[in-house]
């Protein structure tokens, strides 16, 4: 979905070098921030699975998992 975004972004850049030099900061912006939205749905769908399980088999690894997704996701910013 967002893909063809970017390839559009990416493909129409024929006209001014400002625009683009925007529309490829812009894809590369929607790529960053689809990677790390796919690694915080991968966290969650884990997290899930390990509550819906009522294992909790490795809380330090969820707990490990939690604090490096949310430090990716706000650039290494405690909140």
């Amino acid at each position: 979905m967002t893909d063809d975004l970017v390839k559009r972004l990416r493909d129409s850049t024929e006209w001014y070098h400002y625009d683009a030099e925007l529309k490829m900061k812009c894809a590369d912006r929607i790529e960053e921030l689809e990677a790390k939205l796919a690694k915080a749905v991968e966290a969650l769908q884990w997290l899930k699975v390990e509550i819906r399980g009522h294992g909790f088999s490795d809380e330090g690894r969820m707990l490990t998992m939690c604090i490096s997704t949310l430090a990716e996701l706000t650039g290494g910013k405690d909140e």
